[in-house]
């Protein structure tokens, strides 16, 4: 009989208090998703909305373009556009950009501002998980603002940033995959 109830003690009471404890704690999980979920979501879409709003100023609003981009573009660029937005006023548009960075991973959110003739408002870093103090450089104004004023082939004369290589490529990337956005758009989804 002693041999029974040490085995119930010693391993089925513990397996059910941690089986109990796993599913209090998944439904206190659970439910404290679904109540910041939206919340999260309406932030992430303000921070945007401010995000294009800085890239593209005096745009009057901003309307979705619902375009599938490829994958790979003909030229054979890789698609790093995740949304693109027509400003309502016809001042250009904007472009959001999920690109790799030095880990590779689509680890750099981006946000340009494209006028009408094809150049570079202003882009902005969203988020990004650069190395601190290297490759997180691509996120400062004195980076961000190098891309101001520049069209598609005026690309390969934004200088990078001395010791954050792939970074710098990697931004420089994205800035590719804007521009080919910025043509099939303007090319009518072709």
């Amino acid at each position: 009989m002693t041999k029974t109830k040490n085995v119930r003690e010693d391993f089925v009471k513990p397996i059910l208090v941690l089986t109990l404890i796993c599913l209090v704690c998944s439904g206190l999980l659970a439910y404290v998703n679904k109540i910041t979920k939206p919340i999260i979501r309406e932030t992430e879409e303000r921070i945007a909305t401010e995000a294009m709003n800085e890239v593209l100023p005096d745009a009057g609003g901003f309307a979705k373009i619902d375009v599938s981009f490829p994958d790979v573009y003909a030229n054979g660029d890789t698609n790093y556009v995740t949304e693109a937005y027509k400003a309502n006023n016809g001042n250009g548009y904007v472009f959001q950009v999920t690109g790799d960075g030095y880990g590779g991973k689509k680890t750099m959110k981006l946000i340009v501002g494209v006028d009408p003739d094809g150049k570079i408002v202003e882009t902005k870093t969203l988020s990004h998980s650069e190395t601190a103090g290297m490759g997180s450089k691509t996120a400062g104004d004195d980076y961000r603002f190098r891309w101001t004023g520049v069209d598609a082939s005026a690309i390969d004369t934004v200088d990078g940033i001395s010791g954050a290589t792939f970074s710098s490529g990697h931004y420089k990337n994205s800035m590719r995959s804007v521009f080919d956005a910025f043509a099939y758009v303007m090319n009518g989804g072709k």
